[in-house]
């Protein structure tokens, strides 16, 4: 393209924004309107959502009068809908009932329905699903309340337990078993087969296979069983849902053949107006190229959105909230549970998020996959709240740079944040991941971080200035064969560790703070090459195992701290061991102290609290008041070819006397306190530990209307069909 060309293509565009900014209009829309008005002001506004984008030309905004739109919207380019009052504009999936309610039995009230009820409300409220043992929202992470523990003479496809005395007289067949099995990364849902009082049998079909259930199926395996590797698996826990019988508590329901079964928390008969089922898995489903959408102060209400052309650009939404995102009610297992999932999912380039709320999700709360990313001053919580390690808060997938900066993850289950790369990424600015505040990450998952990175390269991502607290499992983990990251300026505490670092190498860590952490902090480097790839020129081979000496790990305050041999290389290891090859160090022992090695230097462990302003959790600040953080390592002209410009001369994340910086969205949902100092995260952290925090959506006085006159019913999930089973082969006689 010459210069010329160039210049003449600006000038067309130019001109084409100055046509389009003259010649935008507003539009108006309101329950209370008519389609037949002009739509050019309150008084003029048109009735249907779907209408008003038909009419629209790129360019123009729609401002959508307070009310509850129902169904789903056909969306196009260059357009802008946005709220007039946010909060009182609802997109909504569920719908209240129009058929009155009969008594059944007891307390309980039935109805007919048209419709599969995947989730359902009372006023607004979520309800549930009918369960034993009885559970509310609010308790959802209150695991004594939650989960029932198996007992002696539980394996493959059989659960026994001490609690099935209370229920042993109910029908359990066609129900589903919740199953927390073996390692208990996921929770499973499988079909309960027979039950007879003492002993239930659930569908085990694929279950051991590590394709299906991972290492949860395949380490409680029979084959695991019968070769001594594994034994029956007591550990398993577990909840029972979906059956008539197991309808016995206020705020329950049950749907089978056309009939809701409901027993209303005040246990009166319900008013259909009440209740509402979710009729529309998607308020937004499109699978065409977007370009310059913007969605401003919408609230979306049991449903979810799918933009997934790749070709989308510049899409947005600003201050919308999305209150129990969309969701089915089983998560099989990780071939179609994940196909079943229905995230607020984005694909494209130049794709904006800011001050937006993602609550309630069964599964994975945020996915969004391209380049040109940015979430911000977003709050995610009480999402993926059976613990599926296929879900997460926020799912990325980017190609290209992305920036997620002054977010809140709280009360999420399996990870907050898993990012990975796509093959196709290409590399421009460094991605970010700075000002965060994440906690109570993994409250179930046996296998969790604040933030996973499982993919090889990074691109030189910085994770920076974030506090990450009460993590079930690792703050940050980046996994095997990982490559290029920074992370520098970060505060652990309270986790089962801060940070875990494994890979090839080309690491800057510097200038971060961890106390308080269960396990010790680990560098991990790996020596020989992995089935998910890399490149070969980071696979040294050294088998000998040798201390890092060539990562840029400086100036971290870090109580406990290692440099250790990974689970993937102890074969390896243990080869090199025997046959006395090991490097002298490392054959004092698997895990080694991290000292002054190379460019590994500057770092303080086995320090005591008393060091910071207040070492204790429940007054935490990690401000230092002792001199003993200051050391002279300033970056050399090698660490800037590594992209380290910004190491401090002390060491941790604040200096003596430091004023601190600022983390998380700034704000909170549905009244609660924003935490400002470390002492009030951890008093929020423990707090909110057990005691879900209930997503509140506008009432349903709202004026109600739909958003298109036609229903929608999106694409079905094609379920990938079960394998035939190879049949074995004779063993040939000796």
């Amino acid at each position: 393209m010459t210069a010329r060309f160039r210049a003449a293509v600006a000038a067309a565009l130019f001109h084409g924004v100055l046509f389009a900014s003259a010649t935008a209009a507003t539009y108006y829309v309101s329950p209370d309107g008519n389609d037949s008005h002009s739509g050019k002001s309150e008084a003029q506004a048109w009735k249907k959502v779907q209408n008003a984008v038909d009419q629209m030309s790129a360019g123009d905004t729609l401002v959508v009068l307070e009310g509850i739109y129902t169904g789903r919207l056909k969306i196009k380019s260059g357009i802008t809908i946005k709220a007039k009052n946010p909060r009182q504009v609802i997109f909504s999936g569920a719908e209240p009932l129009t058929a009155p309610f009969e008594k059944h039995a007891g307390n309980i009230y039935k109805t007919q329905v048209n419709t599969e009820v995947k989730q359902l409300f009372h006023q607004m409220k979520p309800m549930t699903w009918a369960t034993w043992p009885n559970i509310q929202w609010s308790e959802n992470w209150d695991a004594d309340k939650k989960w029932l523990q198996a007992s002696t003479g539980t394996g493959p496809g059989v659960l026994k337990s001490e609690a099935f005395r209370q229920i042993q007289d109910l029908d359990l067949t066609g129900a589903y078993c919740f199953l927390r099995y073996s390692k208990g990364n996921s929770c499973f849902s499988r079909r309960v087969k027979s039950f007879d009082g003492s002993t239930l049998h659930w569908d085990d079909q694929d279950f051991y296979s590590v394709r299906f259930t991972g290492e949860d199926g395949r380490k409680g395996s029979p084959a695991a069983i019968k070769k001594g590797k594994a034994k029956p698996n007591v550990r398993a826990k577990f909840f029972i849902s979906g059956a008539l019988d197991l309808l016995d508590h206020d705020g329950e329901w049950f749907a089978h053949d056309g009939t809701l079964y409901f027993q209303s928390p005040d246990g009166k008969a319900p008013h259909p107006s009440d209740v509402w089922v979710k009729t529309s898995d998607y308020a937004l489903y499109e699978t065409e190229a977007l370009r310059q959408v913007s969605i401003e102060g919408i609230d979306f209400f049991a449903t979810s959105v799918k933009l997934s052309h790749p070709e989308n650009r510049e899409i947005s939404f600003a201050n919308c909230h999305f209150n129990y995102i969309s969701s089915e009610l089983l998560f099989v297992d990780n071939v179609r549970g994940p196909l079943a999932d229905k995230p607020i999912e984005v694909h494209g380039n130049s794709l904006r998020l800011t001050r937006c709320l993602f609550a309630g999700a069964q599964n994975t709360g945020l996915k969004l996959v391209g380049s040109e990313i940015s979430v911000s001053h977003s709050v995610f919580a009480e999402n993926n709240r059976h613990a599926t390690f296929a879900g997460r808060a926020l799912a990325l997938h980017p190609s290209g740079t992305f920036s997620i900066l002054r977010n809140t993850f709280f009360n999420n289950c399996s990870d907050a944040i898993l990012i990975t790369p796509n093959a196709t990424y290409r590399e421009s600015t460094p991605p970010q991941i700075a000002y965060n505040h994440i906690f109570n990450a993994g409250i179930y998952n046996s296998d969790v971080s604040g933030v996973y990175m499982p993919n090889l390269s990074q691109h030189y991502t910085e994770f920076h200035h974030n506090w990450v607290h009460n993590v079930k499992g690792n703050g940050l983990r980046l996994d095997q064969a990982g490559e290029k990251l920074s992370v520098h300026h970060n505060v652990f505490w309270a986790s089962k560790r801060g940070m875990n670092i494994e890979g090839f190498g080309n690491f800057n860590i510097y200038n971060n703070t961890s106390v308080h952490n269960h396990e010790p902090c680990m560098i991990t480097r790996n020596v020989v090459a992995k089935r998910k790839g890399t490149g070969d020129a980071y696979v040294s081979n050294d088998t000998s195992f040798p201390p890092i000496t060539d990562w840029n790990v400086l100036n971290n305050l870090v109580q406990h701290f290692v440099d250790r041999v990974g689970p993937s290389e102890k074969g390896p290891f243990a080869e090199s061991k025997a046959q006395g090859k090991l490097h002298p160090e490392r054959a004092k022992s698997i895990a080694l102290p991290v000292q002054d090695r190379g460019a590994v230097r500057g770092n303080l462990t086995g320090f005591k609290l008393d060091i910071f302003a207040n070492g204790s959790l429940d007054q935490l600040n990690l401000i230092p008041t002792d001199p003993a953080v200051k050391h002279e390592v300033a970056p050399t002209p090698a660490l800037k070819k590594q992209q380290v410009n910004d190491l401090d001369p002390f060491r941790g994340a604040y200096d003596v006397g430091d004023l601190g910086w600022a983390v998380g969205s700034g704000w909170m949902p549905y009244g609660l306190p924003h935490p400002t100092t470390m002492a009030e995260a951890e008093k929020w952290a423990k707090t909110y530990h057990q005691l879900s925090v209930v997503p509140q959506v506008a009432e349903a006085k709202l004026p109600l209307e739909k958003l298109s006159p036609a229903p929608f019913v999106a694409p079905p999930v094609d379920l990938p069909e079960r394998p035939a089973k190879k049949p074995k082969k004779a063993r040939a006689k000796k």
